[in-house]
């Protein structure tokens, strides 16, 4: 076959090809059924685009937020809009450790040292002692302290101090390195038991023995306690467990999600657990809410971006149980706020100077 015939058919040959694919990609560029489109028609209207940034926090909230980062302690009256910084003694620098908020008392770990902040401004920030990181107590008004000591043997020194002014030491003890302190419980802590025979068990201060247990296969840095009930993920799967009973009831995911990646906190009555989901092959973390009467969870929409890590905790509710507040990232990075009852989840519009996320501690303004 000659060069002239040969090349109008490889021409042809193209065409064709490029109408087969036009006509495969037509399911996923055309238009739905029932629009009519004219091409003679030019579009003058802007099409709408939804707004890639939540809405601002527009309620009032009755919360103040404590936020811990390498830059400091701050200080947020959320319904003010207004943010302040924290002053701490001199010395208390280095990253941050976690906060607690108890009681009207935040409990700041820096440097080595624990802090106890009280909500008022002007007061002083004042010393509680030795502390890698702290855990709320199950006691109202107390904070279990915990120092790794780099004993093997003693690797957990364990100290329940009072928040009040004379600070007492109410409980205290030492833990192996494969018993880390991960939550309190009533009469003593939920500590991760590393080994063959590992998982979750409450160990008593005063006799050192570990009773009540649950079987756990990966290590657990973050679990979320109050009162009787318990929550761990272990993977990605969240677990709810039950210190009176024993039981362990696995909560499935939500729909459109890839799994949990941390169980957050407790509602204040311990109706609710506040959570974050996992990173999947096409989804983004967002917050979750897991009725825990029925161990079922719902994503909560306008809280793509979520975080669960670089932070302890990495979320909080507000006093009064109504708002949960936690960190997220995507556009920029900021505080997002759930309302009970509300569509959406939304931002606080203020100006944070981090450069990671913060730890979370809510006090009610007075």
């Amino acid at each position: 076959m000659s060069t002239e015939v040969r090349r109008p058919l490889l021409v042809l040959g193209a065409v064709v090809a490029a109408l087969l694919a036009m006509r495969a990609a037509a399911p996923f560029v055309a238009p739905p059924a029932g629009v009519q489109v004219t091409a003679a028609t030019p579009v003058t209207t802007p099409v709408a685009v939804p707004a890639a940034r939540p809405a601002p926090l527009a309620e009032a909230t009755g919360a103040r937020l404590y936020l811990g980062g390498d830059d400091g302690l701050l200080r947020v009256d959320v319904d003010r809009r207004s943010v302040r910084r924290v002053a701490l003694p001199a010395g208390a620098g280095g990253p941050d450790n976690g906060l607690v908020g108890r009681d009207g008392v935040v409990v700041a770990v820096r440097g080595g040292l624990a802090y106890a902040v009280p909500d008022r401004p002007g007061r002083p920030a004042r010393p509680l002692g030795p502390a890698s990181y702290a855990l709320a107590s199950a006691s109202p008004g107390r904070v279990w302290l915990v120092t790794e000591t780099g004993d093997p043997g003693r690797w957990f020194r364990v100290r329940e101090v009072g928040l009040g002014e004379s600070g007492p030491v109410v409980g205290k003890g030492t833990l192996p390195l494969e018993r880390r302190p991960v939550a309190a419980a009533p009469g003593g802590l939920l500590v991760h038991v590393v080994g063959p025979a590992g998982g979750l068990a409450v160990w008593d201060p005063r006799t050192g023995r570990l009773g009540r247990r649950w079987g756990a296969a990966t290590p657990l840095t973050v679990v979320a306690a109050r009162g009787s009930a318990v929550a761990w993920v272990e993977g990605s799967t969240l677990h709810l467990g039950d210190l009176a009973s024993g039981r362990d009831r696995v909560v499935p995911p939500p729909a459109g999600t890839d799994g949990f990646a941390t169980p957050g906190a407790f509602s204040p009555d311990g109706g609710t657990l506040a959570a974050v989901t996992r990173v999947g092959f096409s989804t983004r973390p967002a917050l979750a809410l897991v009725d825990t009467a029925l161990a079922s969870a719902v994503r909560v929409p306008g809280s793509d971006g979520a975080l669960s890590d670089r932070c302890s905790p990495c979320l909080a509710w507000a006093p009064a149980g109504d708002w949960v507040f936690f960190s997220r990232i995507g556009p920029g990075f900021g505080i997002g706020a759930y309302g009970l009852g509300t569509p959406r989840a939304v931002t606080v519009p203020v100006e944070l100077p981090f450069a990671f996320p913060p730890s979370f501690a809510t006090t009610r303004p007075e």
